[in-house]
């Protein structure tokens, strides 16, 4: 059974002073990706695979990264990281 992260804007921009940009490399990916986290809208984990849909408009207009896993306890780790990260941006923001 997949159970599903809805986290609009993945409340890791918790405030209205969230950083506009928070780069997070993807794992697993051959090349260094990054993506926004600012813009993720949602995160799927199951067991064979965390996605994250990110930057979307109307229509389906957004973007998917999938990222083979090995349990649902790697993904919650991966979950973690981007968490933190999301927190780490705002730092800067939060002494304005």
């Amino acid at each position: 059974m997949q159970r599903r992260f809805m986290l609009i804007s993945l409340i890791l921009c918790q405030t209205a002073l969230a950083s506009p940009f928070c780069p997070w490399p993807v794992p697993g990916s051959d090349s260094k990706r990054f993506i926004n986290l600012t813009v993720v809208q949602t995160i799927d984990i199951n067991d064979e695979e965390i996605k994250v849909a990110f930057g979307g408009g109307n229509l389906g207009s957004g973007h998917e990264i999938k990222t083979a896993i090995k349990n649902r306890a790697e993904g919650q780790k991966i979950l973690q990281e981007m968490s933190e990260a999301a927190r780490r941006c705002d730092l800067p923001n939060m002494h304005k």
